[in-house]
Formats: structure tokens, C-alpha cells, sequence
């Protein structure tokens, strides 16, 4: 798959994975913001006819209902399993998070009404950065998402520093030690922040999963999830399906998420949430 939305790459996508039709909106922006990504799963839809699961990808739940929500129900109504990932880092509204709404878990019943329950959403603490990290303000996000009905979670670390040339950027001005690569917070680091998560998180009956920046320690910290957001036993679950399960090696080292179709395109970070530590150009 290339880094933008083309309709007629879909039918090439479904003759490979048969049933298993998994569509998100969108890993490349977030479709509370960017309208476009809804014309194209609509097209999609009326092209090929309703997929497997539809899955949402947002730091703004109110704006995905403003835009998307007529479409979701059509969607549910078709027989199409839909759920979240509702990235909320305590980070709103601040330089690192400029454009994102504080009120990010505010509007999460609404959305798990709409689309089956809250067993259809999973809260990301997505990027954990070194610095800025906080398990206090986790601990209270984690209350808040326990109280939505909410029983999963995600977590990732940041990129490193000298992945993307953007982030660089902006980074090195925001964050002492970026320059030099972050010395210190090493996996060493980020298993200790792991542990101290998973253990605040299962106080309140949510279960963690990591994600591909940090699926190492998906092996060294007990109780945490491997990396599979697009989780094709959780889907299989949800819908009371279960098409063929085709190989996929993921979009990244260490991914295991089912293959999926992207109905976003990059090139939209200024129209965004301009998020300082976001590769998405």
C-alpha cells in the first residue's frame, strides 16, 4: 500500500484477503478533521459494498461524530463491525498537541452507543514521551476510560530520534536531549515505564497492549498485550466472524496487525492537529 488513498487499489486489496475487508479511517490523519477521508470510505462502500470492520482512528470523538456519524450507522446497519482507537494523551491543547480538543474521553459513550458498546473501543496513550510522560496524568486518563465502560488500552513510545526528518525538527527544539538522541531513556527505560502502566491500568480494569515502536516489550513485561491494533481475534470476536486469516507482516517492525486498507492520505499535518511529535507530514 503507498501513502495515499486510491480507490482502484482496493479491489487488488480484496482479492487478497477475501472476506476479511478491514478498512481504517484513517492511521494517516484524523478524520475529524480531514472531511475528504469520508468521501472515500463512502466511495469505497458504494463501490465495493460494506467491509468486515470499519475502524476509527482519532483524537477527537465529537469531530469524527460531526462528520462521520451519519455514514457509521449505515455502516452498522449493513453488518459491518465497527470500531476505535482514541488516542488521549493528556496533551491537548498544549504545544505538543495544539489542535486537539481537551475533552478527548468527554464524548466516548456516545460513540460506543452508536457502534455496539465500549467493548468496540480501545484508549491509546500514544506517543509516550521521554521528558514529558507523566504517570500521574495516565492514572487519571486511565480512570476516566475505566468509567466509559472502556477495557482496553495501547500504548507507544515515540519514534526515535533520525526517523523522520520532520520531527526532527521540531523536537530538537522542544526537547532537551533530542539532538543527542535522548541518552537514558533506553529500553531499559521504556520497560520500567511499561510495568508502572500495566499496573496502574489493571487497577481500574483495563487490560494493555503495546504497539510496533514498542513491541519488544511485549515479551519482557507481563501483563502487557502484543503489538496488534487492528487485532484480527478481536474483530473475529466483535462480528461473530471469522473470514480467512491472511499473513500480513504489518506495516512496521514488530506490527501484527491484520491487513488493512487506508482510505487516508499523508500531507495533511497542517490542516491536523499539528502535533509536534506527528510523522505524518
Amino acid at each position: 500500500m503507498g501513502f495515499a488513498y486510491r480507490l482502484e487499489e482496493f479491489q487488488r486489496y480484496r482479492e487478497r484477503v477475501g472476506g476479511a475487508t478491514y478498512v481504517d479511517i484513517s492511521r494517516r490523519t484524523d478524520p475529524a478533521r480531514i472531511p475528504g477521508v469520508w468521501d472515500n470510505l463512502r466511495e469505497v462502500v458504494e463501490t465495493y459494498g460494506p467491509p468486515w470492520v470499519v475502524q476509527v482512528w482519532t483524537k477527537d470523538v465529537r469531530g469524527v461524530m460531526a462528520q462521520g456519524e451519519s455514514l457509521l450507522r449505515s455502516l452498522v446497519a449493513a453488518g459491518t463491525t465497527v470500531t476505535a482507537q482514541v488516542t488521549v494523551t493528556g496533551l491537548a491543547g498544549t504545544v505538543w498537541e495544539p489542535a486537539v480538543p481537551r475533552d478527548g474521553l468527554g464524548h466516548v459513550a456516545r460513540l460506543a452507543d452508536m457502534i455496539g458498546g465500549a467493548d468496540h473501543i480501545k484508549w491509546r496513550y500514544d506517543p509516550i514521551i521521554p521528558g514529558v510522560h507523566d504517570p500521574d496524568t495516565f492514572k487519571g486518563l486511565a480512570h476516566q476510560a475505566a468509567a466509559s465502560g472502556i477495557t482496553r488500552g495501547v500504548i507507544n513510545v515515540g519514534a526515535p530520534p533520525g526517523r523522520y526528518v520532520r520531527v526532527d525538527r521540531r523536537l530538537r527544539a522542544l526537547l532537551p536531549g533530542w539532538a543527542e538522541g535522548m541518552p537514558g531513556y533506553d529500553l531499559t527505560w521504556r520497560e520500567s515505564v511499561a510495568r508502572e502502566l500495566v499496573e496502574i491500568a489493571s487497577h481500574v480494569g483495563i487490560s494493555l497492549a503495546c504497539c510496533a515502536e514498542c513491541a519488544a516489550l511485549g515479551d519482557r513485561v507481563q501483563g502487557l498485550g502484543q503489538a496488534r491494533c487492528g487485532d484480527y481475534d478481536w474483530f473475529a470476536a466483535l462480528s461473530g466472524r471469522t473470514p480467512d486469516r491472511i499473513p500480513f507482516r504489518g506495516s512496521r517492525p514488530g506490527c501484527g496487525c491484520t491487513r488493512y486498507f487506508d482510505v487516508g492520505s499523508y500531507g495533511h499535518w497542517s490542516r491536523c492537529h499539528r502535533c509536534a511529535y506527528c510523522y505524518a507530514g
